[in-house]
């Protein structure tokens, strides 16, 4: 088995900038909402349990 991964919190330059640059955006544009709000979204499709006998589009199976 492989050993456990020890993290050493060592952050790239780009990650820094990325970080920093992430906190000091005051405003999201429009199109970063939307694009979240669609994975959200997919992500609740996805992820929320269907019970199979309550939904109509089972009825014929």
């Amino acid at each position: 088995m492989a050993d456990k991964i020890q993290r050493t919190g060592y952050m790239s330059e780009i990650d820094s900038f990325l970080r920093e640059f992430n906190q000091k955006r005051s405003q999201i544009p429009d199109s970063v909402k939307k694009e979240a709000e669609k994975h959200k979204k997919i992500a609740d499709k996805r992820d929320r349990v269907v019970d199979e006998n309550s939904s109509p589009i089972w009825k014929d199976f």
